[in-house]
């Protein structure tokens, strides 16, 4: 589903990525964890086109995105970015819905927009997320008048509403009070549960732990070990992976 070979990304004047490989398989779910800024955010946005990146190739169901002249970007190298985003959803820290727009106007707008879609069919399939994400009651509300886990659960609506084929989840409960963190959790693990190809950027080990196929563990751009949860988490085979999992299971 998704192949990266030898990226390089700078950022800032820093080297951050120096050739990192990696593949996932269709309908896998991979947790990336590692300490703050190591990162795992910056990797995702690679993924989706969202951050340019200097040096190697990542394809996305046989679409290939290579490094882009930001002065003079190659038309082809747009389409791509663009054919990316359409089969990868993505779900950030901040929710970023249109403080303007309802909760149904937020979810249809792109498909309406980007897709063409007919407007009485979205609207249906808006509705049919909604009660999948058990607030249907809130179509009508501004995105000011829900909860912050309520927000993300629009967020994820919203991007399941393009249908992509994968989804992109960064850090997606860091902005959440600690009693809203579950209720997106919940929803996370029925897409996961279904079958949908997932990467999770993610500090809560106990719900890597539970979804993962594999883990990836990121330190200082590099990707310092992967692989099974039972084994990372309890039989980590680098120091730096211990020192991480000590300290943040100390919390």
């Amino acid at each position: 589903m998704i192949t990266v070979r030898g990226l390089h990304k700078y950022y800032e004047g820093h080297h951050l990525f120096k050739g990192i490989d990696l593949d996932i398989k269709k309908g896998e779910v991979v947790v990336f964890i590692g300490p703050s800024g190591s990162g795992k955010s910056t990797f995702l946005r690679c993924i989706n086109g969202l951050e340019y990146f200097q040096q190697g190739e990542i394809v996305v169901n046989g679409i290939e995105l290579h490094s882009i002249n930001r002065l003079r970007p190659d038309r082809k190298d747009l389409e791509n970015i663009r054919k990316v985003r359409l089969k990868v959803g993505m779900v950030f820290q901040q929710f970023n819905l249109f403080p303007h727009m309802t909760v149904l106007e937020n979810i249809i707008e792109a498909p309406l927009q980007v897709l063409g879609a007919d407007r009485t069919v979205t609207i249906e399939q808006a509705r049919s997320l909604l009660r999948r994400i058990n607030i249907e009651r809130k179509a009508e509300s501004y995105p000011e008048e829900l909860s912050g886990g309520e927000q993300q659960r629009v967020a994820i609506a919203r991007a399941l509403a393009m249908k992509p084929e994968a989804m992109l989840f960064d850090e997606p409960t860091s902005s959440l009070d600690p009693e809203m963190v579950g209720e997106v959790l919940s929803v996370i693990k029925d897409l996961v549960n279904e079958g949908m190809t997932t990467l999770i950027a993610t500090h809560e080990m106990g719900f890597a732990r539970e979804v993962a196929d594999r883990v990836v563990v990121f330190d200082s751009g590099d990707i310092i070990e992967t692989g099974p949860p039972g084994e990372i988490f309890t039989h980590p085979k680098t120091e730096r992976t211990r020192v991480f999992l000590s300290r943040v299971l100390k919390r």
